[in-house]
């Protein structure tokens, strides 16, 4: 139990000094643009920074299952008037507009993240990163699990590296694909 709060306490740290990391730089690389705007190259890609990539990945993935469980309420009161015969279609709908909620939460989180300071991406590429992460984190859960969770005790850690996959894939995608459409703001 320990050993758990202290990996989510280590992740929820490095997500906080590549975020302050990230803020400082881009404040840094704002301030130059803004001054004088021979500082932001006429051509090619600015350097791929670590911090950033980082706090993109992590920022959206913590984003993705806020994103999830807002969708989720979402799709719960939107679906509260169906009767009871569809609570099969129900819990698809929910299911739905959860997964839909958290590609938005983490392709806008890379984004974001992303667009600090004097660098830019595009936002379609980056939600087809993230729908490219979704796909392959809902066909590994059917490849593994078999469209259901394993029951018995001794899966809690097939559970738990699976539920992180399935929340790191899509940020993981989004930040590839943002990644590769970056280049100087104008």
């Amino acid at each position: 139990m320990n050993r758990r709060r202290c990996v989510g306490c280590v992740a929820c740290a490095s997500a906080l000094l590549a975020s302050a990391a990230g803020t400082a730089s881009a404040q840094s690389a704002g301030a130059l643009r803004v001054g004088a705007q021979a500082a932001v190259p006429a051509e090619g890609t600015p350097a791929l920074r670590y911090e950033r990539v980082a706090g993109e990945i992590v920022g959206g993935t913590y984003a993705g299952v806020l994103g999830y469980f807002a969708g989720r309420a979402v799709g719960t009161v939107a679906t509260s008037l169906m009767s009871s015969e569809n609570d099969r279609m129900r819990e698809q709908i929910v299911n739905g507009v959860g997964i839909g909620g958290a590609a938005f939460a983490i392709g806008g989180t890379v984004y974001a993240i992303g667009n600090l300071g004097a660098e830019t991406g595009s936002f379609p590429q980056t939600m087809g990163g993230v729908s490219v992460g979704v796909a392959a984190s809902l066909l590994m859960s059917k490849l593994v699990f078999k469209g259901r969770m394993p029951a018995h005790e001794t899966s809690s850690r097939g559970k738990w590296l699976m539920a992180t996959l399935d929340a790191s894939l899509p940020a993981i995608g989004g930040t590839i694909a943002f990644n590769q459409s970056r280049r100087w703001q104008r």
